[in-house]
């Protein structure tokens, strides 16, 4: 594709286009060379896309490159997107067709038109899947198991017996769907396993990073909204609800019947008591320990977490506590000798 077809396209055009190329690909600012596309975002690295060998830039709308190719785009990202899923397409890791002969396929299971089965697999009494999922090696999807269309399950994953799964869902490698939700409790003076009979349904063009575990319910169900994607090893513990277009980002865990608000947004190594409601597009900073409900709409940080201009502003009286008790020493010196004195004048 040359790269006036590739903006055109994209309802743009390339400016200071010396030579209609073909593009050979996309890739970093520093690696790009003749012929390669690259991209900026942020105005803050104009200075590397006016020094990049790419023979053309994608950048927003509002920034102008002067003595390089550039394409204006509204939306960047889609451009980006475009020539990666052209260059590099999704499937093309997937190494089998069809049913892989060292595949376990139970005669109960039912398997959609155009899916493909890898090595070592194993498909349980009674599930079904939808036509043009990729199940890779070494998965193990239980008995009573639906998941959609388009779906693809990395290897060794792994979703237990009753779990749904919506269409066009992307889980990496490793994670766990439906393991036991985590619930013991003493009787006869010793921990005992309450079992965990619910399930977990997962709603469509949801992502789930390498080795996240998402927990079945006690009775009813886990549920995790359409659109969410959520980062590697995450721990979603049984009865959590997550909204739709949520984010939530490496080894965060949220404890039992926590609900969590559409288009919220959970930073890294952030901790969630349980029994909680987080409103409609909450953001919580990066390693922040949540322990009430926050309404629709607050940035919270901090560990109890709290509203972020709060937290900031204890932050920034904690890096002078150091001078602070110097100073409070001096005081409670300063009044004792004063104490001294007025007791001589008595």
């Amino acid at each position: 594709m040359r790269v006036t077809e590739f903006a055109s396209r994209m309802g743009s055009q390339v400016i200071n286009l010396a030579d209609d190329f073909e593009i050979q690909g996309i890739t970093t600012l520093e690696a790009a060379g003749p012929g390669y596309i690259s991209f900026v975002i942020n105005e803050r690295y104009l200075g590397k896309a006016r020094e990049t060998q790419a023979s053309a830039v994608i950048v927003p709308e509002a920034i102008a490159l002067e003595n390089k190719a550039y394409i204006p785009l509204r939306e960047p990202w889609e451009g980006v997107l475009y020539l990666l899923e052209m260059f590099y397409p999704k499937d093309a890791a997937v190494y089998f067709e069809g049913v892989h002969p060292t595949a376990v396929v139970h005669p109960e299971a039912v398997l959609g038109e155009g899916v493909r089965v890898g090595p070592h697999a194993v498909i349980g009494p009674r599930s079904r899947i939808g036509a043009r999922t990729i199940i890779e090696a070494g998965c193990v999807i239980g008995p009573d198991v639906e998941i959609g269309t388009d779906c693809h399950l990395h290897p060794q994953v792994v979703v237990e017996h009753g779990c749904i799964i919506g269409n066009r869902v992307v889980i990496q490698a490793g994670a766990v769907i439906g393991g036991d939700g985590f619930k013991f409790e003493i009787i006869g003076g010793r921990w005992k396993k309450i079992p965990q009979v619910g399930r977990v349904v997962i709603e469509d063009d949801v992502e789930i990073g390498a080795n996240t575990t998402i927990d079945r319910a006690s009775y009813t169900e886990t549920r995790i909204g359409a659109g969410t994607k959520i980062d590697n090893l995450v721990q979603i513990a049984h009865n959590v609800t997550i909204g739709r277009d949520c984010v939530i980002v490496a080894q965060v865990g949220i404890a039992g019947s926590t609900t969590v608000g559409d288009g919220s947004i959970l930073a890294a190594q952030v901790g969630v008591a349980d029994n909680l409601k987080l409103g409609k597009g909450v953001k919580v900073m990066a390693r922040s320990g949540v322990k009430d409900n926050i309404p629709d709409g607050q940035t919270i940080f901090g560990a109890p977490a709290r509203p972020f201009r709060l937290a900031a502003r204890i932050m920034a009286a904690e890096t002078k506590l150091p001078e602070l008790v110097t100073e409070v020493a001096k005081l409670s010196e300063r009044i004792a000798q004063l104490e001294k004195e007025l007791k001589k004048d008595d």
